[in-house]
């Protein structure tokens, strides 16, 4: 199975994550620097990682991670290539790596504060003779579609050249600038911004270098740069620790009450066994508070198209009409699905049925269910019922078309390129419904 295969790939990364965690920053980069023939005096140069202060569109903040994939020590500058994601509030199918071209200066004072840009470019290097960087955003800007990649590398790629760490050090974002007119610029701000963070990035960075060695200043950014890494960790080991102990709901609010016929005069009270999203008691109220957990599989059974038009990030998609149940599964062979007959009575159509719903569901797990609305996540619960699971672990949080409000904004995905048609099948499998 996929997620079995997938399991153990991550239990090894969980492992070396682990082996890893107690390394700083400067650790992690000297073992690239020193393992399979990268790092200085060799054909691949320097390698690192490095602290990025990135921000999104909406101006959120976020302590990233930028890659330097080279760095080459000229006479009285330095050559860099840093690599960084433009955008995090957009999909992952969208966020291709920005690379910049840069040269910063060796001043004479040996002082990082008078360390120059000298050059910036997200294409050619500064010969002409190499792609040295990678525009990897959007052209034009969809915000503000007079934003071109042409407009930026004319009027504010150059506003950059010339300047000393010391000028921009005191930046946020572009807003910020007193001498340049950002007007133009305020539609595409992920560009604009990401490229003053990035480059203020680079510039702690360069301040590791041993030719700032007896500059106080460089050895204060130095332990910025170490810090960044541990007050990460540390912050993200605490959020982690405080949503894996917030104790989780029983699936059913039993203090809720609903309508279990539409003539009814009189409200049903919602009781445990009862898979709808109105008895539910997580919802779109408080989802954001049991989002992240390591204890929870996030699964949306939409069929993939409308998944991929509008889903909350990290949730995985799992088509219950396309490959779960169809009434008539167990009776015509040209019908994919796992089961058939009904929710109630689920009637296995191959032999590996249970064996493959155990790999999309894991028993060993919490289980939040997503759909449209909330019906298909109903019936999926009585399959999953009727074949054994523990319905105390399994929770119907209702359907994408509720979670539409400011506060799941920052994880919901909602901008497809393309326009897909999927196929669904099993192959392999030992049929045994008639």
């Amino acid at each position: 199975m996929l997620r079995k295969v997938f399991a153990c790939m991550l239990l090894f990364l969980m492992s070396v994550a682990a082996s890893a965690a107690d390394l700083s920053l400067n650790e992690v980069n000297r073992f690239l620097n020193t393992s399979a023939k990268i790092g200085e005096g060799t054909k691949a140069n320097q390698v690192a990682v490095i602290p990025f202060n990135h921000i999104d569109g909406p101006k959120e903040e976020d302590l990233f991670y930028a890659f330097v994939p080279f760095k080459y020590v000229a006479r009285n500058y330095v050559k860099y290539q840093i690599t960084f994601i433009a955008c995090t509030c957009r999909p992952a199918d969208l966020n291709v790596w920005s690379t910049a071209y840069v040269e910063l200066t060796l001043p004479s004072s040996g002082k990082i504060e008078d360390s120059e840009v000298k050059f910036l470019s997200y294409d050619s290097d500064s010969t002409g003779h190499y792609l040295g960087g990678f525009w990897g955003d959007s052209n034009p800007s969809p915000i503000a579609p007079t934003a071109t990649f042409e407009k930026f590398k004319a009027e504010m790629l150059p506003y950059y050249i010339g300047k000393k760490y010391s000028e921009l050090a005191g930046y946020s974002q572009i807003s910020d600038f007193k001498d340049f007119n950002v007007d133009a610029w305020t539609g595409a701000t992920v560009s604009s911004n990401n490229t003053l963070r990035a480059v203020q990035a680079l510039f702690v960075y360069h301040a590791t270098d041993p030719f700032f060695d007896g500059d106080p200043k460089a050895l204060e950014l130095r332990k910025v740069f170490e810090g960044k890494r541990e007050t990460a960790a540390a912050k993200a080991s605490v959020a982690s620790a405080a949503k894996e102990t917030t104790e989780l709901p029983a699936p059913v609010d039993t203090t809720k009450k609903y309508k279990a016929n539409k003539d009814d005069t009189e409200d049903t009270v919602c009781t445990p066994g009862n898979f709808g999203p109105t008895c539910s008691a997580i919802n779109n109220e408080n989802l954001r508070q049991y989002l992240g957990r390591s204890d929870v599989v996030y699964i949306d059974i939409r069929d993939y198209e409308d998944y991929a038009k509008k889903h909350l990030r990290n949730f995985e998609c799992i088509p219950y009409l396309a490959l779960i149940f169809n009434a008539n599964a167990h009776k015509d062979s040209s019908l994919p699905q796992l089961y058939g007959g009904t929710t109630d009575d689920p009637v296995p159509v191959y032999k590996e049925s249970d064996e493959i719903l155990a790999a999309l569901f894991p028993k060993n797990k919490v289980i939040f269910l997503m759909c449209q609305g909330g019906g298909r996540v109903n019936n999926l619960m009585k399959i999953l019922s009727a074949r054994g699971w523990d319905m105390s672990k399994v929770y119907n949080i209702g359907g994408m078309g509720n979670y539409t409000s400011p506060a799941y904004r920052d994880v919901t995905m909602d901008a497809p390129e393309v326009t897909l048609k999927s196929t669904y099948s099993f192959s392999g499998l030992t049929r045994i419904a008639q």
